[in-house]
C-alpha cells in the first residue's frame, strides 16, 4: 500500500495534538490584600444579569460553591442574606487560526546489485519542505470577585485564562474552576500556570 509522506505527517500531527488535548493549561492571576476571612456566609452571583437566570450558570455556581465550602465558607442561596458576595463571569473569544509546521529528516535508498539504479534513489535528504497545518483555538476566561455585601469592599479578584481548541466552555469549566482555587488565594499579583489532566 502506497502511503504518502503527507498522510503520514498528518497522522503524526493529529496524534501530537490529541496528546496535548488530554491536559488543560491555565494562566491564573489573583489580587488580594492579606489573608481572606473564613467561615462567612457567601452568595454566588453572576456578573452578567442575563446569565444569572440560566441553568448553565446554576451548574457553575454549584461547582464553585463546593470549592468555597471546602475552604471553610458557607455558601447560601441567592435569595438569602450573606456576609460576602462572589461575582462570577465567563466568556469565550472568537476563534483564532494558528499555523503549525512540521519538518522531518529521512533517508530513502535502494540497492540494486550494489549499484545505483534508476528509477530508484540512494542518498540522504537533510530536509524536505515542511508540512503546514492550520487549526482554530479559543480563549476561554473565568473571573471571580469577592466583596463584602454591606460595604462593597473588594477582597479578592481572580482571573483564569485557558486557550484551547474546544469552543464550548462547559467542557473545560470544571478545570478552570479547579485552577482558580489552586492554592487559593494565591500570591498577590503573580501569574501562575496551572496544568490539569483531563478526566
Amino acid at each position: 500500500m502506497n502511503i504518502s509522506r503527507r498522510s503520514v505527517a498528518t497522522v503524526i500531527i493529529l496524534l501530537l495534538l490529541s496528546g496535548c488535548a488530554s491536559r488543560v493549561q491555565h494562566d491564573v492571576v489573583t489580587f488580594h490584600e492579606g489573608k481572606l476571612p473564613r467561615g462567612e456566609t457567601i452568595a454566588i452571583e453572576a456578573m452578567d444579569s442575563i446569565a444569572s437566570n440560566s441553568l448553565e450558570f446554576s451548574h457553575y455556581r454549584t461547582l464553585i460553591g463546593e470549592k468555597l465550602r471546602q475552604l471553610g465558607y458557607a455558601p447560601v442561596a441567592a435569595d438569602q442574606p450573606a456576609t460576602l458576595i462572589a461575582k462570577i463571569g465567563y466568556s469565550v473569544s472568537d476563534g483564532q487560526t494558528r499555523i503549525r509546521s512540521e519538518q522531518r529528516n529521512y533517508v530513502r535508498y535502494h540497492f540494486y546489485y550494489g549499484h545505483y539504479h534508476n528509477p530508484f534513489y540512494y542518498g540522504f535528504y537533510d530536509h524536505w519542505p515542511p508540512e503546514r497545518y492550520s487549526y482554530t483555538v479559543y480563549n476561554r476566561k473565568l473571573m471571580m470577585n469577592i466583596s463584602h455585601s454591606s460595604t462593597g469592599e473588594l477582597l479578592f479578584e481572580g482571573r483564569v485564562q485557558s486557550i484551547g481548541r474546544e469552543k464550548e466552555i462547559a467542557s473545560v469549566m470544571p478545570y478552570m474552576i479547579t485552577a482558580m482555587f489552586n492554592n487559593f488565594p494565591g500570591e498577590n499579583g503573580i501569574t501562575k500556570v496551572v496544568t490539569i489532566d483531563k478526566q
